[in-house]
């Protein structure tokens, strides 16, 4: 099924840090295009965040903005931040005594505040791999909605386009059943035109004939016709497919349809060909447009 490329979505989930609200923008657009908005602390996540986006999507502009709500997390980080600080002032005053030291002009706040962020981040790594869980687990809430809500759109314009399709395929089936009326009027009016010059003698006659014959040539729009039933065939094939992205094959073989409409309308002579020629036209832009919005 079809998806569109304009979607919205937005997901919560608690994190060591606080609240993740993550909200992703959808637009149309021919290639994929991702936007991040992150807090500085969570810069380093960035190229990941990325990767799990792009299993899902491939084609579109895509903003994604991440903001960071406290949510009763400081009493929490407080907590851990003294443990971590009762622990540097026992092993620190420890070292001075043995050195010689006194803990009490050497060992203040300041110092320990000072040794808690000389800590390797190797020693936070299940902190680190905690948050990572909670921001794609953010991500993916997201995502989710925002994919119920590009089928959902899709389900839409798939609803639109066959009704054009419809549309089209019934002036098609009207130029098939008027395409050899111009043929008869044509020689009807050359014969008409050598009897008021003279006598329709089997020269003549042949010359009908003949020149009929060429203009029947001219005028055949049957390969036409079969090639926009093909296209239209096609069409539907990929609009009902399961290919994650088929935009760019629909607009492709929207393009197709339109060159053989054009060249239809230049063969055609007959005013009521001309008018389901424009009808079809304006039913392929119509489509077109829609096509563009298509993952």
């Amino acid at each position: 099924m079809i998806k569109s490329m304009t979607a919205y979505s937005r997901a919560s989930v608690t994190s060591p840090l606080g609240r993740f609200v993550i909200e992703i923008h959808s637009v149309n657009r021919k290639m994929l295009d991702m936007s991040l908005y992150l807090p500085k602390d969570l810069l380093r996540f960035d190229i990941e965040i990325r990767r799990w986006l792009s299993q899902l999507l491939e084609r579109g502009q895509i903003t994604l903005r991440l903001t960071l709500q406290s949510e009763g997390v400081s009493q929490k980080l407080f907590f851990n931040y003294s443990l971590q600080l009762k622990a540097l002032k026992e092993g620190w005053e420890k070292l001075a005594l043995e050195l010689g030291y006194e803990p009490q002009k050497t060992v203040d706040l300041h110092f320990l505040v000072s040794q808690l962020q000389m800590i390797p981040p190797s020693e936070a790594k299940e902190d680190e791999e905690t948050l990572r869980v909670s921001l794609k687990d953010g991500v993916n809430l997201a995502l989710q909605e925002l994919m119920q809500m590009k089928e959902a759109e899709g389900k839409t314009l798939a609803l639109d386009i066959q009704k054009r399709l419809k549309i089209i395929e019934e002036s098609i089936a009207a130029v098939e059943l008027k395409k050899g009326l111009p043929l008869v009027h044509y020689r009807k009016k050359l014969i008409d035109r050598m009897k008021e010059i003279g006598h329709l003698h089997a020269e003549a006659e042949e010359r009908v004939v003949r020149e009929v014959a060429i203009l029947a040539e001219k005028m055949d729009v049957t390969e036409e016709l079969v090639r926009l039933h093909t296209h239209i065939e096609q069409f539907r094939q990929y609009l009902f497919s399961h290919e994650k992205a088929v935009g760019r094959t629909l607009d492709f073989l929207t393009q197709e349809m339109h060159r053989e409409i054009n060249t239809l309308g230049s063969k055609s002579v007959d005013s009521e060909i001309s008018l389901y020629v424009v009808k079809i036209k304006s039913e392929l832009d119509k489509i077109r447009e829609q096509v563009q919005n298509i993952e």
